[in-house]
């Protein structure tokens, strides 16, 4: 895909040149793009589809463990009554 717009044409290149990327994806918004994302993201083990006639169009996202940024030990949570934590 091929942008019309120079300065985002123009951002991308600099993004680009800068973090170096393997290759770079321009979405479009179709339904071939969004089936091939939801069949990526499932392959992978990221996501499952749920159950169509409970849940349509639905899926189930896995994070994982390691890509986050906090730690059980040094989370803290703060809220009025200590019930609400």
């Amino acid at each position: 895909m091929v942008t019309k717009n120079k300065k985002l044409g123009c951002w991308v290149d600099e993004m680009t040149t800068l973090c170096q990327p393997d290759n770079v994806v321009w979405c479009d918004g179709s339904k071939d793009e969004w089936s091939s994302m939801w069949d990526i993201l499932i392959k992978s083990g990221t996501a499952k589809k749920l159950d169509e006639k409970k849940r349509p169009n639905s899926y189930y996202i896995r994070s994982v463990p390691a890509d986050v940024a906090r730690v059980e030990d040094r989370t803290y949570i703060c809220s009025e009554k200590e019930e609400d934590a």
